[in-house]
């Protein structure tokens, strides 16, 4: 027989390194949607054959707003998501807290489009995409961070 403590043993990040691609989007999703009832978004849908679109769609009935939602590892950019009314969120770190940041993709590929060089990189003109490994200072003004 399992104990209770075996079963709910907390995750270390040693474990969630182990995880699949899938496992860790699947992860990340779970975490997001217990922070976004914070915000009001009591309702939300996954989206499980998204093609360059939402992984999971948020609702908040005090004003009806929809959020679509792409999650992803980092800041990313990509040209299949202009155009689709999403935004992008992320797991981070702020002050030694987990946070999540999320913002408007096209308004922010407008502004990177006018304060950097990507549309000059080969990631860029080739994949269609581009990613940061930490947030550039110049983009920081057009994420919000969400904390826990």
């Amino acid at each position: 027989m399992t104990s209770t403590s075996t079963i709910l043993k907390r995750l270390n990040e040693g474990f969630y390194d182990s995880f699949s691609s899938k496992e860790k989007e699947s992860y990340n999703i779970s975490k997001l949607i217990s922070l976004m009832a914070d915000y009001g978004y009591l309702e939300h849908m996954r989206v499980n054959g998204d093609k360059e679109g939402a992984d999971i769609i948020f609702y908040r009935s005090s004003d009806c707003s929809v959020l679509k939602i792409q999650v992803k590892g980092r800041m990313t950019l990509k040209k299949n998501y202009s155009n689709k009314d999403l935004f992008v969120a992320f797991p981070g770190r702020l002050e030694d807290k987990t946070c999540w940041h999320i913002y408007n993709h096209d308004e922010l590929l407008i502004k990177v489009l006018e304060e950097s060089n990507i549309s000059e990189t080969e990631s860029w003109n080739t994949h269609g995409s581009y990613s940061w490994p930490r947030i550039p200072k110049y983009a920081i003004k057009h994420i919000t961070t969400l904390e826990f």
